[in-house]
C-alpha cells in the first residue's frame, strides 16, 4: 500500500508539473509568434491602420517580457524598444503614456531616461492632486496607478478613492465611468487596486468579483460585457484582462472554471491566438493581450527581462499611429478584432492531464487491491 501511495503522489506531481510547463509553453509560443510579426522599424501594426502602432508595440513588449523574452533581440536593425523611444512623444492618452512606462520597467530600463526620452514626466503632469484623477478614461486612470506602482511611487489615497468612486452599482467598472460595466475595465481596476495595496477592501473587491462571476460563460471565458448588442461570446482579450485581475486579487483560477484553459483552446499550432472560438484566424491584438494571462503574470508584479541592447532614438516614423481604436486602451479592442491569416487551434492539455491522473490512480489502486486479495 505504501508503494501505491508513493506512486500516486509521484503521478500527482507529474501531472501538476505538466500543467505549469504547458502554461508557460503557451506563453513562449505566443511570444515567438508575436516576434515574427515585427516590422523593419521595430514596431508592430494593430491591423486598423498602416504602419506600426505605438500602442500595439507597447503591448508586444509587455507580452514578450511576460513570457521571459528579451525584446531588444527582436528585429534585425531596430527593436520594439527603439520604436517606443522614437515615437513616445506621440502618446496621446494618459493610458498609453502609462503603458510606455510599464514597457520601460519591464525591459529593465529607466523610464526617465529611456533612450534619452523622459517617459515619466508627462504621466506625472497629468495627475490632479485635488481630484485624485489622471484624467481621461477609467482605464487611463487605472493604468497610471499601475505605472506609478511599477516605478516605486506611492499611490495617493485620493487616486485610489477616485477609482473606487467610479465603480458601478453592479460592482463593475465601465471604460468611461458612466456607461455599462465591462469585464476589461473591471479586471484592470482590480489590478490597480492591488497595486495600491487596496485589494483587501472586501466591499469593493467582493462586489467586483461578484460582477465578474455573473459575466463568466460556461466555457470558462469572459465576454466584453453581458448583455451586449455585439455578442456575449467569450473572447481572448476580455478573458485575459479578467485573469490578470483575478490573479492580482489572489483568486485561485481553479475556482473560476480555469479561464486560462479557455485561452489555451484559442491557441493555434503557430502560437497565435484567435479572438473567439467561432472567429478563426490568428489575431495579433488577441495574442499580445493574452500572453501575460497565459504566463499568469500581472502588471502589479511586473516581470522584468533586462534588455541586452538599450533603446535608441531614430527618425520618427510618420506612419506610426497612437490613435486608440476604442476607449478601453487595448482592452475593448476585443469587440473589434482584426483577423489575420487563419491558423489552427490547439486544445488545452488540462483535461488530458487530469484524465491521465485519475486513470493512473485508479489502475494503481486496483493493482493494490488485487495484491491484497491475493
Amino acid at each position: 500500500m505504501k508503494r501505491t501511495f508513493i506512486a500516486m503522489v509521484a503521478l500527482l506531481l507529474f501531472a501538476f508539473s505538466g500543467l505549469t510547463t504547458y502554461a508557460q509553453g503557451d506563453a513562449a509560443a505566443a511570444a515567438s509568434w508575436i516576434a515574427a510579426q515585427i516590422g523593419a522599424d521595430g514596431g508592430f501594426g494593430d491591423g486598423f491602420s498602416e504602419g506600426s502602432s505605438l500602442s500595439a508595440t507597447v503591448d508586444a513588449v509587455l507580452a514578450g517580457t511576460a513570457a521571459g523574452q528579451d525584446v531588444s533581440s527582436w528585429g534585425s536593425d531596430r527593436s520594439p524598444l527603439d520604436l517606443i523611444a522614437t515615437n513616445a512623444d506621440q502618446a496621446a492618452t494618459v493610458g498609453l503614456q502609462a503603458k510606455t512606462v510599464l514597457a520601460a520597467v519591464a525591459s529593465g530600463q529607466a523610464p526617465r531616461d529611456f533612450g534619452g526620452v523622459d517617459l515619466l514626466t508627462p504621466l506625472n503632469d497629468a495627475y490632479d492632486a485635488d481630484s485624485g484623477s489622471f484624467g481621461g478614461m477609467v482605464t487611463d486612470h487605472a493604468l497610471a496607478i499601475l505605472a506609478w506602482h511599477a516605478v516605486g511611487e506611492a499611490i495617493p489615497t485620493e487616486a485610489v478613492d477616485a477609482l473606487k468612486a467610479l465603480q458601478g452599482e453592479d460592482g463593475g467598472w465601465s471604460f468611461d465611468g458612466s456607461s455599462q460595466s465591462d469585464t476589461n475595465t473591471t479586471g484592470l481596476a482590480l489590478q490597480a487596486l492591488a497595486a495600491a495595496g487596496d485589494a483587501d477592501d472586501s466591499q469593493v473587491v467582493s462586489a467586483a468579483l461578484d460582477y465578474l462571476r455573473g459575466q463568466q460563460n460556461e466555457d470558462g471565458g469572459f465576454p466584453y460585457q453581458n448583455p451586449s448588442d455585439f455578442g456575449t461570446e467569450s473572447d481572448a482579450n476580455s478573458t485575459a484582462w479578467v485573469v490578470q485581475g483575478l490573479l492580482a486579487t489572489d483568486q485561485s483560477l481553479a475556482d473560476w472554471n480555469d479561464p486560462v484553459a479557455f485561452l489555451a483552446s484559442l491557441q493555434g499550432d503557430d502560437g497565435a491566438l484567435q479572438w473567439k472560438a467561432d472567429v478563426p484566424g490568428a489575431n495579433f491584438l488577441a495574442t499580445v493581450q493574452a500572453v501575460p494571462a497565459l504566463a499568469q503574470r500581472t502588471f502589479v508584479d511586473l516581470p522584468v527581462v533586462a534588455a541586452a541592447q538599450p533603446p535608441t532614438v531614430g527618425a520618427a516614423d510618420d506612419e506610426a499611429t497612437t490613435a486608440e481604436t476604442d476607449a478601453v486602451e487595448g482592452g475593448a479592442e476585443s469587440d473589434a478584432p482584426t483577423e489575420l491569416p487563419e491558423t489552427g487551434e490547439s486544445q488545452p492539455l488540462t483535461a488530458p492531464l487530469f484524465t491521465l491522473l485519475i486513470g493512473g490512480a485508479a489502475l494503481l489502486a486496483a493493482a493494490d487491491l488485487r495484491r491484497r486479495a491475493a
